[in-house]
């Protein structure tokens, strides 16, 4: 096992694991699988991308389903929540982007994880590394 930072995967990233809109990120994810790297995302991350996709989501599913599948879904507790509902009010606006970008600036500040997104600016002037998924 690796001992690499957390890759920590937006909604961004997970629609485009789904997707396929670039075959980079099921690349990217594969390979991060092979080499041991620890994936994770928060669940409302999962919550906001399971959203975009309806009900089209097998790949996504192939990544949560199993327990101990290569994907860690970082739950929304008692504790975080009152901290993710904070740094969401801090927005000015409170609605499921929000929340989300809340939850993984918390997660991603605790566990020390590397955001990768196909957003990059909703992460400027924040205290996060940002991996910016796109392709150049």
């Amino acid at each position: 096992m690796s001992t690499s930072r957390p890759l920590l995967l937006d909604a961004s990233v997970l629609v485009a694991y789904e997707r396929e809109l670039t075959r980079r990120t099921q690349a990217f994810v594969v390979q991060a699988i092979t080499d041991g790297r620890i994936l994770v995302a928060s669940a409302l991350s999962l919550a906001v991308a399971a959203a975009e996709l309806a009900d089209q989501h097998r790949e996504l599913s192939w990544l949560v389903d199993d327990p101990e599948g290569p994907l860690q879904v970082l739950s929304l507790s008692s504790m975080n929540a009152l901290d993710v509902g904070v740094l969401a009010a801090q927005t000015g606006a409170v609605h499921m982007a929000a929340l989300e970008l809340a939850q993984v600036l918390h997660e991603a500040a605790g566990i020390g994880a590397l955001v990768l997104t196909y957003e990059p600016k909703l992460y400027s002037g924040q205290s996060v590394d940002v991996m910016d998924m796109r392709p150049r």
